[in-house]
């Protein structure tokens, strides 16, 4: 058939076997285009990074991390998240359960999320701005709208970090799994308006936590939409007749908004003929037993022992609906010089007094045990 084919071919016609073997030559060619050139483009065009971000982000955390509004919070077009090895210590860190890291690959801007369930407690306290009972900085801003939650913020509303208690309905009758906390740390490297800054970074925080409580299976009883949180307190003297958590308190004091359901509250006040601030704070929930262990006051601040004295620190305690005891503490700073003016055990008394009083009513608690 094929010399009947050839003697039937006119003259000027192509030999038939000559276009097979050229199709062949532009088939393969084809296919080394489709195979080398496509890729390169998607690699080259940036849809690789965005496919290996957004693989990365589902990967994380389990996919716990809200995006929609890290990238503003961060001022960033990328992000990329990997699994974080959390070390363990005598003082241990957040993310005891689980911990994971975002960041833009091209710049600085980051955010770390650390789970703990309640009973870690320890770590997350530790995070929330190294809250050390000895110090002078830092202030608990409740998020509000019905969140067990605090924040604090850094040097120019670029350092932020807060924490979410979230109780799981589910997990009652398990004393080392009945609440999961969130903790998200961050730093952003664009300057923007503070309280806008605050409010993203809260929305950012509880969109993180309700998304971890499902992945870890804690059901809980979520707070409302976030449009904006209290104004950072920390350095913000007040002269006058206190309003928030120093209410009653008669000083200059520094304060934050009080909040029925803030975890951990905290208020500064000057002593008599001192310019240092001293602090009375709050810890409810599983950041009592977590400050215990964090001092190591296992013994002195076992619940029979509701109240008492700890080298310079007096304490008391009150017994909350959830079941535990809040533990209210007065702390000296220990960055000054002039112990003379420190403040006497009936200043720090009155002082604890009126601040544990106010928080515990507050939030409901009873049975309140004073020094």
């Amino acid at each position: 058939m094929t010399a009947d084919a050839t003697e039937d071919r006119r003259i000027g016609d192509p030999d038939p076997r000559i276009v097979r073997r050229e199709r062949k030559r532009w088939l393969i060619a084809v296919v080394i285009i489709v195979v080398v050139a496509v890729p390169s483009i998607f690699y080259f065009s940036g849809a690789y990074d965005r496919w290996q971000d957004g693989r990365s982000l589902a990967d994380s955390c389990r996919g716990s991390v809200d995006t929609s509004e890290v990238r503003e919070l961060l001022g960033v077009d990328r992000l990329r998240a990997h699994d974080v090895e959390v070390e363990q210590g005598a003082i241990p860190s957040s993310g005891q359960l689980h911990k994971c890291s975002v960041r833009d690959p091209d710049a600085g801007g980051w955010l770390s999320v650390g789970l703990d369930w309640g009973s870690g407690a320890a770590g997350a306290l530790h995070d929330f701005n190294e809250f050390v009972p000895y110090g002078d900085v830092g202030m608990a801003i409740p998020l509000g709208h019905g969140w067990q939650g605090v924040m604090d913020e850094g040097h120019a509303g670029q350092d932020l970090v807060a924490t979410v208690n979230m109780p799981c309905t589910n997990h009652r009758s398990d004393p080392k799994r009945s609440s999961l906390i969130v903790t998200v740390k961050g730093m952003a490297m664009r300057s923007v308006d503070g309280a806008t800054q605050r409010a993203r970074f809260a929305r950012t925080t509880v969109k993180t936590a309700q998304n971890a409580a499902k992945a870890w299976g804690c059901t809980f009883v979520p707070g409302g939409a976030i449009d904006r949180v209290p104004d950072n307190t920390a350095h913000s003297t007040i002269s006058g007749k206190a309003r928030g958590t120093c209410l009653g308190i008669e000083a200059a004091v520094r304060e934050s908004v009080a909040d029925s359901k803030s975890p951990i509250e905290n208020c500064y006040y000057v002593a008599e003929s001192s310019s240092v601030h001293n602090r009375v704070s709050a810890f409810y929930g599983p950041f009592a037993p977590a400050l215990r262990e964090q001092l190591g006051y296992d013994d002195e601040y076992d619940p029979w022992k509701p109240a008492g004295r700890k080298g310079d620190a007096f304490w008391a305690s009150a017994q909350c609906p959830s079941g535990s005891r809040a533990l209210y503490i007065t702390t000296r700073p220990v960055d000054h010089n002039n112990y003379d003016s420190d403040p006497s055990e009936k200043v720090e008394k009155a002082a604890l007094k009126e601040f544990a009083t106010r928080s515990a009513k507050r939030h409901g608690c009873t049975d309140l045990k004073l020094p």
